[in-house]
């Protein structure tokens, strides 16, 4: 559970633009029509399966992998977002309150699927959150989980040193007023290596394209993402 006294990093800022991103998200071509579709390619049959929402926010996915069979257990680090998460599904998920960057409440070899969306980027240690992530897993188990694209934040931020981790912050205007968020920035290998040390092989890799859907809700930022990257997701698998 969380520590109020070493408040997570994004905390404050999430709880600040929880009631916009709960209402705008479900359609912003970003999340609808960018990250979502790509994430959501890589997700297995989900019929039956034992799946831990990591940082579920306003429950958008939960929803999502409930209505396809999933059991599902979704957890994020902002009380506001759980709220409204409690709001789209009701009592179709357990829900907790939980700061990645701490051990994880569950058991050994308890969930088929670990789905992240967007929020890896808040924690700093992905060493101890890959093991994590792998020892709550079953053998032959899955992460799927989008983050920035090292690629576009390398050009965008100018990080003085490509290979360090470094906490960055910038201002999102999207969901309402204005808020600077804060995250850490890290490099492809920061980003790869982590998962493959704590045991999962690389299963799938992909560079988030917008959809066209996305191109009749805002032709202009379409163009740009569909020669830029955005995100980037990837599927690990438990070695079994």
């Amino acid at each position: 559970m969380t520590d109020d006294s070493e408040r997570p990093l994004a905390l404050d800022a999430y709880e600040f633009l929880a009631d916009g991103y709960a209402e705008h998200a479900p359609a912003k071509p970003f999340n609808a029509d960018l990250e979502r579709p790509a994430t959501r390619s890589v997700l297995p049959d989900l019929d039956g399966l034992d799946v831990f929402d990591a940082g579920c926010g306003p429950g958008i996915t939960t929803e999502h992998l409930v209505r396809e069979g999933a059991s599902v257990v979704a957890a994020d680090v902002s009380p506001t977002m759980l709220g409204h998460a409690r709001e789209r599904v009701g009592t179709g998920a357990e829900l907790l309150r939980l700061d990645l960057g701490s051990p994880l409440p569950f058991s050994d070899d308890a969930f088929d699927l670990v789905h992240a969306s967007l929020c890896f980027d808040y924690v700093e240690d992905w060493d101890a959150l890959f093991a994590e992530v792998a020892r709550v897993l079953r053998p032959g188990g899955s992460v799927v989980c989008s983050m920035h694209h090292p690629f576009a934040e390398a050009t965008r931020l100018e990080p003085e040193n490509y290979f360090e981790t470094q906490t960055f912050s910038e201002e999102w205007s999207g969901f309402g007023d204005p808020v600077d968020v804060p995250f850490y920035y890290r490099s492809l290998g920061g980003r790869i290596g982590p998962m493959l040390a704590a045991g999962f092989q690389l299963d799938e890799l992909v560079e988030a394209r917008p959809t066209e859907r996305f191109r009749e809700k805002d032709p202009e930022a379409y163009e740009r993402v569909s020669r830029e990257p955005t995100f980037l997701v990837v599927r690990g698998v438990l070695a079994g």
